[in-house]
């Protein structure tokens, strides 16, 4: 087992990383998860070829350069430059020795400590580059025997995401099998998968085709190899009638992947990028505890990279997860923190450690109603708003605080901010400030009855006729207040529930009497923003814009 690895000058990750028995890696796109993976891959890789190297007769110039790793032979890692693993892409750099310039290699080291047989040991490797093609690899110090012998015992294996099923498939030897699979051609190996578990694991053959028949309620038959062709076949049984593999769903395909994959290589340190590739929820927790289960009894490591919020609540008290946000680090070690996440979910812990402030409203149709007002203003809190940490809490501050304040357990300088429909509750202003519209509901601030006339004049004569923009005035007219559409401070504008009381009422009239169905409802009424006018909005809405911008600014920089 591999308990700590510490890399530096590998792509975007420079990081120390505690691993353990089953560990889950964890954080938004392009934070490292990947390449942390491909770190501990790359270091079996270069191991390996350093102990090829060193069983064989070399002069000095040789040892000083290292064994020799060409580009194609990191088929885990696919990349049209080696110089693409270096970080920044920086190979070397110039200094300044008494006077004279020199120039140096910036070298990957990859640093690994393990538990192997009851003992300790720790080796370090250095990656330098040579050409596009070409890099060497030596210890970064003196290793002895008994470290190498240790350390290859450890057999490290990479698994990307299930890529599809191709018609046919050649057998093909286990080595051309894994380099398949690192060139991430999964749809060529599936079925040599399942025939070399049938072949030489009868037994754990036996124990996937029950699992998929729990899972999926189709029986898996025994694989076929035609000698005469090289072909390898596989089919399964769904009431009454055999179908080929390819018949099978693309979750089915990545449970199966995954299973033959473990068994076929037992005894490993198994990498897996996205398990869950495929998978609904609950299969998703399904195979994550299946793994756990079959991994410790074949004495396997399991190290995975994940982004599902499911995977990550389930194993969160089962695992070890380190959180990709700044550099990577130990998340689920705090019994503080477990308690305070019990009921909140550990994916929204993860979301307030990455963002660092969080925005409460009603329900989704407020966040499309503050994009569109601040798409209106070209307001710079837009880009805030494009992917903020949103929590939908109904119009209730306790629910709310309930949350915040379970996250801030966590997150010790996190920062929300709530806004409310009008309420008559007292609200706060700390760390959790709350606001709330003075006017019955965000809707209720959209320039009515103007915004919907522009929409009907604006549309195209093959979604409504000439007459329709004069029919849905005639309804507006029938349910405002004569006085209301003389006086925008009118009562009616203030204090009627516009979604629901107005807005909903004149689209499902003008529907009843074209006998089309209603062209706008309420996931849809902030389209009508985009028919506004700046100098038509209230100034509120623009106050509570500042108010976001003020919070996300200083909180996400």
């Amino acid at each position: 087992m591999l308990t700590k690895i510490d890399v530096k000058n590998f792509k975007r990750l420079d990081a120390e990383i505690d691993l353990s028995s089953v560990v889950l890696f964890v954080g938004p796109n392009n934070s490292g998860k990947t390449s942390a993976l491909q770190v501990i891959s790359l270091f079996e890789l270069g191991l390996r070829k350093w102990l090829e190297h060193k069983g064989t007769r070399v002069s000095k110039a040789t040892k000083r350069t290292g064994a020799v790793i060409n580009r194609k032979d990191i088929y885990n890692i696919p990349v049209p430059s080696l110089k693409h693993l270096w970080r920044d892409l920086q190979v070397r750099r110039q200094t300044k020795q008494e006077g004279r310039q020199e120039t140096k290699n910036i070298a990957i080291t990859i640093s690994v400590d393990g538990y192997t047989e009851s003992e300790k040991w720790s080796l370090g490797l250095q990656f330098d580059f040579a050409n596009a093609e070409v890099c060497y690899v030596r210890p970064t110090g003196t290793v002895d025997e008994r470290t190498l012998n240790l350390a290859m015992k450890e057999r490290i294996v990479l698994l990307p995401p299930m890529s599809g099923l191709s018609a046919e498939e050649y057998k093909l030897e286990p080595g051309t099998i894994n380099v398949f699979i690192g060139q991430g051609k999964t749809a060529d190996v599936l079925r040599n998968l399942c025939w070399y578990v049938f072949e030489n694991k009868r037994e754990k053959w036996k124990e996937i085709v029950e699992l998929i028949y729990r899972m999926f309620a189709v029986r898996l038959n025994p694989p076929e190899y035609d000698s005469a062709t090289g072909r390898i076949s596989v089919t399964y049984r769904e009431k009454n009638s055999d179908y080929d593999l390819i018949n099978g769903g693309r979750g089915f395909h990545q449970v199966l992947l995954l299973l033959t994959y473990v068994y076929f290589n037992s005894g490993s340190i198994v990498l897996i990028d996205e398990p869950d590739a495929h998978l609904e929820i609950l299969r998703q927790k399904q195979i994550f505890n299946l793994l756990c289960d079959i991994l410790t009894n074949e004495s396997s490591q399991l190290i995975i990279a994940t982004h599902s919020e499911s995977l990550l609540n389930e194993a969160v008290q089962m695992s070890r997860v380190i959180a990709f946000l700044g550099k990577p680090h130990i998340v689920n070690t705090s019994t503080q923190l477990l308690k305070a996440l019990t009921t909140i979910g550990f994916d929204q812990y993860l979301l307030a450690e990455q963002k660092r402030w969080v925005l409460y409203l009603e329900g989704s149709t407020d966040l499309n109603m503050l994009r569109e007002f601040a798409k209106l203003f070209k307001h710079p809190v837009l880009r805030y708003l494009d992917a903020p940490f949103v929590k939908y809490v109904g119009n209730i501050p306790g629910d709310a605080r309930s949350h915040f304040y379970g996250l801030k357990e966590a997150v010790k300088d996190l920062r929300g901010i709530a806004i409310y429909d009008r309420i008559e509750k007292p609200l706060q202003d700390d760390d959790l400030c709350e606001m709330a519209w003075t006017r019955r509901e965000i809707e209720n601030y959209l320039p009515l009855p103007e915004v919907i006339e522009r929409y009907f004049d604006v549309q195209p004569r093959t979604l409504f006729t000439t007459k329709d923009p004069d029919m849905m005035r005639e309804i507006i007219r029938d349910e405002v207040p004569p006085a209301a559409l003389k006086d925008k401070n009118h009562d009616f504008w203030i204090n009627t529930k516009m979604s629901e009381e107005f807005l909903e009422r004149v689209f499902k009239r003008f529907a009843k009497r074209r006998n089309i169905p209603v062209p706008l409802d309420k996931k849809d009424y902030h389209l009508l923003i985009r028919y506004a006018k700046p100098e038509e909005i209230q100034e509120e809405v623009r106050e509570k814009l500042n108010k976001i911008l003020d919070i996300a600014r200083k909180q996400e920089g």
